[in-house]
């Protein structure tokens, strides 16, 4: 009877951790879309950088669910935050490669951004 109970709680935390990153994607799809807006209307970069930024919102949420909550890494969130970070920051530049010189400029500001994100983001108990 204890080994059912167990696997179903097993699946109800799949299932949790499943729409977490559902749910988290989707944020970093309309989060990366309205920065790649941003780059394309207002200072008028190529069509490319609306793709790269949509690409690196969705990993940086997703790298930010998988690394905490399905890999449970420990290190505090500032630091899962900076990894998350640089990951959606090496897609940016890997999408926006024909830019000159990003990927320093892409890697610092994911690291910061990512790192700042994951501060002010309340974690569960």
């Amino acid at each position: 009877m204890n080994l059912l109970m167990g696997d179903e709680q097993s699946s109800a935390e799949r299932t949790t951790i499943v729409i977490s990153l559902v749910a988290r994607v989707i944020t970093g799809l309309i989060i990366g879309t309205l920065v790649g807006a941003v780059q394309v209307w207002l200072w008028g970069h190529a069509l490319f950088f609306l793709w790269a930024a949509m690409a690196a919102g969705v990993t940086y949420m997703g790298a930010r669910v998988l690394l905490t909550d399905w890999l449970q890494l420990a290190g505090g969130k500032i630091l899962v935050g900076a990894v998350s970070g640089l990951l959606a920051a090496v897609v940016w530049w890997m999408v926006a490669s024909r830019a000159d010189e990003m990927f320093v400029r892409a890697a610092a500001a994911g690291i910061c951004f990512g790192a700042a994100y994951a501060w002010s983001d309340p974690r569960k108990s």
